[in-house]
């Protein structure tokens, strides 16, 4: 007997990390540290794969690094390493979900594997179905998994629009 699906509720999140890191990474070792990044990180977010994890070597001079892209079940899960000459490696993670996307636990991971330095981040909890919930925009700043700074950005919810009329019905 097939088991019954439990309830599950769209909730289209966005966590978009920008981190320095502490240390450069190896393109050499690019593709394990992805693998075992990315295995990790669903495992804390307790999201799946959907097809095969893909990295890309740079293939600009003046960029150089990797990217990466997992699909996942409820979307995906990307990320772009710069390893730039002046010192100071960075990466770029887009965490894209139909589910929660718990960003505080993805921090605690994303350093685990990486070993971030100073970061900034975005949460958008981007709902549009129901026009009476918020609309949450969260501008987060840290260090490390230490969370310096977070503030809500803006809330927009049905009383902040005035009538159900949009801008773009009445152009």
């Amino acid at each position: 007997m097939t088991p019954k699906p439990s309830a599950f509720a769209l909730l289209h999140q966005v966590f978009v990390l920008d981190a320095y890191l502490k240390r450069r990474v190896p393109t050499a070792r690019a593709n394990a540290l992805v693998r075992s990044l990315v295995t990790d990180l669903l495992k804390t977010l307790h999201m799946r794969e959907l097809g095969p994890l893909r990295v890309y070597p740079a293939t600009d001079p003046r960029a150089p690094g990797w990217s990466f892209l997992q699909p996942i079940t409820t979307s995906h899960v990307s990320g772009h390493y710069f390893d730039c000459e002046d010192g100071s490696p960075h990466i770029r993670i887009d965490i894209y979900s139909c589910a929660t996307v718990q960003w505080r636990k993805a921090i605690s991971a994303l350093h685990k594997h990486l070993s971030l330095g100073e970061w900034r981040a975005t949460f958008i909890d981007r709902q549009i179905d129901d026009t009476s919930a918020e609309r949450l925009v969260l501008d987060i700043r840290g260090k490390g998994t230490t969370v310096l700074d977070e503030y809500k950005l803006s809330v927009q919810n049905r009383s902040l629009y005035g009538s159900k009329r949009s801008a773009h019905a009445s152009a």
